[in-house]
């Protein structure tokens, strides 16, 4: 295990860096209304540090069990539609991936992963809301 890893903050009300943006998640997870979620920014910024606290927070250790998967996406890339095979990391509550593994078609493939997670959005079932997140590094 990475020393990264095995000392990142477990929970929303551990995280001292971006202070602000835990708060409003921990919000939208008390009022029990998470919609889908895109994180954006530059490498190390704490944008899996977040979401990794948010998931454990919403879904308790089952967010810590994930598989790899060699994803082929099919990308409507303007006037053409193009396969791009991307590596997954996911859980049955989130699905982690670096886009730019794509190369320039990283804005494409993100573009094709909303539409797809915004079709798959789980009904409302008894009052619960389904959650399942995006996570770009």
């Amino acid at each position: 295990m990475l020393w990264v890893d095995k000392y990142r903050p477990k929970t929303l009300d551990k995280v001292i860096v971006h202070q602000d943006v835990a708060q409003n998640l921990r919000k939208l997870v008390s009022e029990g209304d998470c919609p889908h979620l895109l994180f954006y920014g530059p490498s190390g910024s704490g944008k899996k540090t977040l979401i990794m606290a948010l998931l454990r927070q919403i879904f308790g250790p089952s967010a810590d069990k994930v598989k790899v998967e060699n994803k082929i996406w099919k990308v409507d890339a303007g006037s053409r539609t193009i396969d791009v095979e991307l590596t997954t990391l996911s859980s049955t509550h989130h699905v982690e991936l670096n886009p730019s593994d794509a190369g320039f078609q990283d804005r494409y493939v993100v573009q094709e992963i909303i539409k797809e997670m915004a079709k798959n959005r789980p009904i409302d079932t008894k009052g619960k809301k389904g959650f399942k997140g995006d996570s770009t590094t």
